[in-house]
């Protein structure tokens, strides 16, 4: 039996308030107050419908006009697709942009609204009196303070007070809620993506063995018994539970955690959102920060205490920068629009190189008991699921298998656009035919018969269960593990001095379920899919655990610059296939050297100038015993046109060359790195003898009005692979 389920419940799916009136469930009194701002000349409604649960409710008049809301206006991007491709591109281990992270205002120059656009909407809300406490760096959202008064002015909407007529619903059974969708005028509404703030139904909804056990069960203790303990780190979570900060004294003590410089809790910053939360402490919260603080005791650690919507939090978090790790452990009820900008921030912080990671839910395949299913569908955020173990007394693994109520699956409900399976989601075990984002990515220590960890709660030792005991833990494991990787030389800092991971989620789905990082949990089951099928945990990738418990110090070899794991394999042999040879040799692409492997063109009817190198690279490994390879060449163009660039890999399958990737040669030179990991197919590229073979080509088209190619001289400077073992 688990103590509690981190979850939050916020705004549910919406509706229009017109379309439940002829059920006759409204109050008359609704539609008076509803109908003072319903229609104006020069107004367009908002993509913000009235929550549902109003037509479940009794209307108990109106809100007072004082009172004072919390507001966030959301925006879009102003390219939304150019942000996707450069999240996807810094995220990706294979890409050569990868880590290279921008900074929150770089986002919204390059990605956002144009600031005049931006400083419309902020005009707009100061004109109606509201206080603007925050404009986003990255142009996505506005946070504003105003009064009932104000906001209904603003919105053109009434705001009311309501009760639930079943007292068991998911949310405040006591609330303040807006009564008809909201406008703006016109030329406004197009940039405004949502608001939160105007409704408080939403409520917090809370979705064993010892910290030192732990770390050696996720191997931790290698590295942390050597004095790396976060030194040096950011963690954050995002709270929206009360706490004691003076069960974290407690906490160190029993566990004899090493103490900061300063004194237990003093690397503890609090920072609040909306006032943060104003209740008392349920666990959640306290739990959260004990299990940060338990694997990385001496990181720079942060509270993001929420005391309002979820939008409000992310844009704080995304807008200071400061933290390199943030692990959440609540459900979310959004709405379409809401969730769209929740996406958008989450974007933003993977822009930035944050790395976000979510407690994937305590309700097995059910998830979020089919109300709180965001951040589930959320592919810009690592989903952390539940094990159940067994351990030694000293921390040692018995066992570890599926947790039954570790939240696994997909949600095929909220009908967003991002809310599918992302190019990062293959490997052995991953559905290729479920065309939604698909949980969890990884597991740890959840629940059991014996709950999962033991934290101070109101200055007792007491145990919790649930996956907001793994993602917070995999977040302060996560954050040494990073340490120990830094002062081995890896991670290096990228423009911003920043050494971060982002968007980890493609780094450990390119290690494809590598045994020596990954625990593969192969025994237990967590529910029904929604297919029908049962969801059981088996070899690699499953909707259990994902690919299972990490192995940090293993991890940590993994990333390391010419690792044991990883061999740079050079040309064995090079060949013109098309082309003059003009000077150079093997000796030269292999090592570098200035003068480069060089060829003029020749024409060929039809196409243009163009010539052709052939390489041989000798891995020395059977297919079955590679990771993933990728292709670093330099070439340029010595005189002539500017040619193209063609990079071609031979299937052994098919006995073709394929086309892998196209580029503009320049007469300078450039080092091009060709990402190129293969998961179920490297028997396809990899001779039994273990060759790779590739092709070079350069190409100056025959121009659309038939115009002649200009002849060229090419020059392949280096080439090499870089071959990851298993």
């Amino acid at each position: 039996m688990f103590h509690r389920n981190a979850i939050l419940a916020s705004s549910l799916a919406l509706a229009s308030l017109l379309g439940t009136a002829a059920q006759g469930q409204l109050v008359p009194s609704m539609w008076r107050y509803g109908q003072a701002y319903a229609f104006v000349s020069g107004l367009d409604q908002l993509n913000v419908s009235v929550p549902p649960v109003v037509a479940r409710s009794r209307y108990l008049g109106h809100s007072s006009p004082d009172k004072v809301l919390h507001v966030a206006v959301s925006l879009p991007y102003g390219d939304a697709q150019g942000m996707q491709a450069f999240v996807d591109s810094v995220s990706d281990p294979k890409s050569p942009e990868y880590r290279k992270f921008i900074t929150p205002d770089e986002v919204g120059a390059m990605f956002g609204l144009p600031i005049n656009r931006v400083d419309a909407v902020v005009n707009y809300l100061k004109s109606y009196g509201l206080h603007i406490k925050l404009v986003g760096k990255n142009r996505l959202s506005i946070l504003a303070d105003g009064t009932v008064a104000q906001c209904q002015k603003v919105f053109h909407t009434t705001i009311n007070e309501y009760r639930t007529y079943d007292p068991k619903e998911h949310g405040n059974t006591r609330y303040y809620s807006f009564a008809t969708p909201l406008q703006m005028p016109s030329n406004l509404a197009g940039d405004v993506l949502d608001v939160s703030g105007l409704e408080n139904f939403t409520k917090p909804f809370p979705m064993a063995i010892n910290v030192n056990q732990g770390r050696t069960l996720y191997a931790t203790s290698p590295f942390f018994n050597k004095g790396k303990q976060g030194q040096g780190r950011t963690v954050a979570i995002s709270s929206w539970d009360g706490y004691l900060l003076s069960n974290i004294p407690t906490f160190y003590s029993t566990y004899q955690l090493p103490t900061p410089p300063g004194g237990v809790g003093s690397n503890v910053t609090v920072i609040p959102v909306d006032g943060g939360y104003t209740g008392g402490a349920n666990g959640e919260a306290d739990l959260d920060i004990q299990l940060v603080l338990g694997y990385a005791p001496l990181c720079n650690f942060l509270i993001y205490d929420g005391g309002g919507p979820l939008i409000d939090v992310l844009t704080q978090e995304a807008n200071d920068n400061q933290a390199d790790i943030i692990s959440e452990s609540y459900g979310w009820a959004l709405s379409p629009s809401s969730a769209t900008s929740a996406h958008n921030l989450h974007l933003s912080m993977n822009a930035q190189g944050i790395t976000y990671m979510c407690a994937s839910g305590d309700s097995g395949t059910n998830i979020g008991y089919g109300f709180y299913t965001y951040s589930f569908y959320e592919p810009e955020v690592l989903l952390v699921g539940g094990t159940e173990v067994t351990v030694q007394s000293d921390g040692t693994r018995v066992n570890e298998v599926a947790w039954p109520d570790g939240g696994g699956g997909w949600d095929d409900q909220d009908a967003v656009p991002f809310n599918k399976r992302p190019s990062w989601q293959v490997g052995t075990g991953v559905p290729t035919n479920i065309n939604y984002r698909l949980g969890p990515d990884v597991a740890g220590n959840a629940g059991g018969p014996s709950d999962a960890y033991y934290i101070v709660f109101n200055g007792q030792l007491t145990t919790f269960s649930g996956t907001s005991c793994s993602s917070p833990a995999f977040a302060g494991g996560l954050a040494t593990a990073e340490q120990q990787l830094m002062s081995l030389g890896g991670l290096p800092p990228n423009s911003q001095g920043k050494r971060r991971f982002g968007r980890i989620n493609d780094l450990f789905y390119s290690q494809n379920g590598r045994s020596d990082v990954w625990y593969d949990v192969t025994s237990g089951s967590n529910g029904i899919l929604p297919n029908g099928s049962i969801s059981t945990a088996g070899l690699k990738w499953d909707f259990c655990t994902g690919w299972g418990a990490i192995n940090f110090d293993k991890f940590v070899q993994t990333q390391l610059n010419n690792g044991n794991n990883t061999v740079n394999v050079s040309p064995s042999s090079v060949a013109l296939l098309q082309g003059t040879y003009v000077s150079g040799s093997l000796n030269d692409i292999v090592n570098g050297t200035g003068t480069g492997y060089r060829e003029k063109s020749a024409t060929v009817p039809g196409v243009g100038e163009s010539s052709i190198v052939q390489l041989t690279f000798p891995t020395g490994l059977a297919p079955t015993k590679i990771v993933s390879i990728a292709m670093t060449y330099k070439v340029s163009a010595v005189s002539g046109a500017d040619p193209t660039g063609q990079i071609f890999l031979w299937n052994f399958t098919t006995s073709k060359w394929e086309l892998v990737k196209s580029h503009t040669v320049i007469h300078t030179g450039a080092t091009v790195q060709i990402p190129f990991t293969l998961y179920t197919k490297f028997a396809n590229y990899v001779s039994s003898q273990g060759d790779v073979r590739a092709l070079v080509r350069f190409l100056s088209p025959i121009g659309r009005r038939g115009e002649p190619g200009t002849s060229f001289t090419g020059n392949v400077r280096y080439a090499k692979f870089a071959v990851t073992k298993s």
